[in-house]
């Protein structure tokens, strides 16, 4: 490429119009580019992470210990971001600046050739191509879509996590527990560790993991935690941990992501499991906005959550019905491709609610006649319709008294805005 470079905007219009598909899975075209680049990941040390719900929040948290713990020099990709593409490509727990990922762009542009990189490729490589211009002594790796052939997967992972199995994007992962469950499983490789963090392996994940010879680690066999209160006990194969506290106790998420980031921990040095000294500042320093977040506003609760698909709203659901009880306000936005009925059956909505439904902030969003033909079947007192998820937010808060609750979900669109908005008037 010649001339300046471009602006981390510009390039990102860039990489949205280099192929004709928005998804065109597989791993040949981001391989290719990978060698002409000559990326070296750190030897040992890739951790990929993948499953339906918990993978960002997983990743982080993993980031988190080693960096505090570990004292490494961290690299994380996450997918899909919140509010800041710099959210996606972090470099020892801060967000990559524009300035550097421009580099980076410019780098992969010129390696590429005539090779038609789709968005996800193109920005995919470039966290990687600046993972390994700085030196980032460990990569922590989110999967974006599925996992055997999503570009995450082109780089060969040392310990391959699975968070949990649900049903979500069956248009590319199929319509059973199975299908899914075995394009999850391709983030496994040959004799290297693998964990699953919800219970026993689905039948494809174990099968997988005895054809490649990896070693599977699954909750509650091969690790496990209890609580006790306010507390928490952690077991892994060779370590303990006692007394940690619980973070947020209606968060429904917190110990089963945690203790499965204990068990890869464990597995890359067992020093690195945190203990009750310097849990809650590693929580603290991994937590991922949107994730069963509390916000206040006006004296009114918000909570935003990115959860999108039946089992993430049930989770959301199980965290709310910790919560004392509020008068309860809904701002539902979800895309086209989501079990929308299925997610709007798994949410605790109840016959004095008001939901506000609104398009979320994507091309192939939900529209707000939709999400009302859906709500319409379940309990609530008041059902309104907005354009935008700003017009929603400031209708919540019309409508939010003090001491009401404002729950914020369906999509990271409509999370994302939601704290756009909420930032910028408190």
């Amino acid at each position: 490429m010649t001339g300046n470079p471009r602006r981390l905007d510009e390039w990102l219009r860039h990489a949205a119009r280099l192929h004709p598909s928005e998804i065109d899975l597989g791993l040949e075209r981001i391989a290719e580019v990978i060698g002409k680049l000559d990326l070296k990941p750190p030897p040992g040390r890739v951790v990929t992470v993948g499953g339906t719900n918990g993978k960002g929040s997983t990743a982080a948290l993993i980031d988190a210990a080693l960096r505090l713990r570990g004292g490494l020099r961290t690299a994380m990709y996450l997918s899909p971001y919140l509010q800041d593409f710099g959210e996606r490509v972090q470099i020892g727990g801060s967000h990559a600046d524009p300035e550097s990922l421009s580099r980076e762009f410019e780098r992969v542009e010129a390696a590429r050739g005539d090779i038609r990189l789709t968005e996800f490729e193109f920005l995919t490589l470039a966290a990687f191509s600046l993972f390994d211009r700085e030196g980032c002594e460990v990569w922590v790796l989110e999967v974006g879509l599925g996992g055997r052939l999503d570009a995450v997967n082109a780089i060969d992972p040392d310990v391959s996590v699975i968070t949990r199995i649900a049903m979500d994007h069956q248009d590319w992962l199929g319509n059973t527990l199975d299908s899914v469950a075995a394009e999850k499983a391709g983030i496994l490789r040959a004799g290297r560790p693998a964990f699953y963090g919800a219970g026993l392996a689905p039948a494809p994940i174990a099968a997988r993991a005895a054809e490649l010879e990896a070693p599977l680690y699954q909750a509650g066999a091969d690790f496990d935690f209890e609580r006790r209160g306010e507390r928490w006990d952690w077991r892994g194969r060779n370590v303990r941990r006692t007394g940690l506290p619980v973070a947020d106790p209606a968060n429904a998420a917190e110990l089963p992501n945690a203790s499965l980031a204990f068990a890869v921990l464990e597995t890359l040095n067992a020093d690195w499991v945190p203990g009750v000294g310097d849990y809650s500042a590693i929580l603290t320093a991994g937590r991922l906005p949107g994730r069963f977040e509390r916000m206040e506003f006006a004296g009114a609760e918000w909570v935003l959550d990115v959860a999108h698909n039946p089992d993430a709203g049930a989770c959301l659901a199980k965290s709310l019905s910790a919560l004392p009880p509020r008068p309860s306000i809904w701002v539902l936005g979800m895309h086209g491709d989501k079990d929308v009925a299925g997610f709007m059956q798994a949410l605790p909505l109840n016959s004095d609610d008001e939901v506000i439904v609104t398009r979320a902030e994507w091309p192939k969003a939900c529209s707000p006649e939709e999400l009302a033909r859906a709500v319409a079947a379940r309990p609530h007192a008041k059902l309104m319709r907005c354009d935008s998820v700003a017009e929603a937010c400031g209708q919540a808060a019309e409508l939010a008294g003090i001491g009401h609750r404002v729950v914020v979900t369906g999509s990271f669109n409509t999370a994302g805005p939601a704290r756009t908005w909420l930032l910028g008037r408190s």
